[in-house]
């Protein structure tokens, strides 16, 4: 267990990182190729590592396992991940990373469905120290954006929508933290359903996509560059998340909340990166100490 929590750890430093590099790289570039340029770079590492790794696993992937691998890749990154990074250009990664750090909680709440209906390889039980965890972690990630929100919502369409995609994106982010333990487990390794998902979901944006990409790059090579430090990072997240959930012993509704906490990762680098003049709001540092509370809730209640 205290390795998945190390996991998941490296999970949110990811995750939390990855928003940052999107929102500068998309400064110079539209969200639906930064997010094609994202992949390519998420591809290029985890299939790399795949190979070198899990060659022969990949050999042996039966013809069903590549429509569930789409599946995965739909949901995650043509669901997910571009809900996200078109709601950070709308409003900005401060504010929509604590809305998408709420995916802890759809994933609690399917994996505890999951586990009800009796769905192989989930065996969730859900204490009163995690249970209570969780909801002070999304409480508190919800209050760090409350100022945002005030001040914002009801402002404009963009203000609406924005805050519309990064819920959206959060319940992608806890249907594919489970459907990643899912194939997992029927298909073989998780650096291998990580690369295979995000290999299908390139080769889809790709037609549509590629040259948009191609041109944005020529036109801003600083940006691309951004957005391919994005992609590195949600890589090394979203292979050490799978690896978590995928350990023996592990617990999702142990890991997830970790993972959530990446906006205060997000929320620092912005402060420290993207300073203009922003003043540090009362909500911020009560939601901050909650959700770093509701955390330390989480992993002594998967512990003890």
């Amino acid at each position: 267990m205290l390795l998945s929590i190390g996991l998941a750890c490296i999970a949110a430093l990811g995750f939390g990182s990855a928003a940052i590099f999107a929102r500068v790289g998309m400064q110079g570039l539209s969200p639906m190729p930064g997010t094609l340029i994202s992949l390519v770079s998420s591809t290029l590492l985890a299939g790399t590592l795949a190979l070198a790794f899990n060659f022969d696993e990949i050999i042996a992937l039966p013809v069903v396992a590549l429509a569930w691998l789409l599946g995965n890749g739909i949901v995650t990154y043509m669901g997910g991940r571009t809900q996200q990074y078109i709601a950070i250009s709308l409003i900005g990664a401060a504010r929509v990373t604590p809305i998408v750090g709420g995916a802890a909680l759809f994933a609690a709440l399917f994996a505890i469905a999951f586990t009800r209906f009796g769905v192989p390889g989930f065996d969730e039980q859900m204490t009163v120290m995690i249970g209570v965890g969780t909801v002070v972690v999304v409480l508190g990630l919800a209050l760090t954006s409350g100022n945002f929100l005030r001040r914002s919502w009801g402002r404009d369409w963009r203000s609406v929508l924005g805050y519309g995609l990064a819920l959206s994106s959060a319940a992608c982010y806890g249907v594919a933290t489970l459907s990643g333990r899912v194939l997992s487990n029927l298909f073989g390794s998780p650096l291998v359903m990580a690369a295979g998902s995000m290999f299908l979901a390139m080769l889809v944006l790709a037609p549509w996509y590629g040259p948009p990409a191609v041109a944005g790059v020529a036109r801003s090579g600083k940006s691309g560059l951004f957005m391919f430090l994005s992609g590195l990072a949600a890589a090394c997240a979203v292979m050490s998340l799978y690896f978590a959930i995928t350990r023996e012993g592990s617990n999702i509704l142990v890991v997830t909340p970790i993972v959530s906490c990446f906006p205060l990762v997000t929320l620092l680098l912005a402060r420290l990166f993207l300073r203009g003049g922003e003043t540090v709001p009362k909500e911020l540092v009560i939601g901050t100490l909650m959700a770093v509370g509701g955390v330390m809730l989480v992993v002594v209640g998967g512990i003890i």
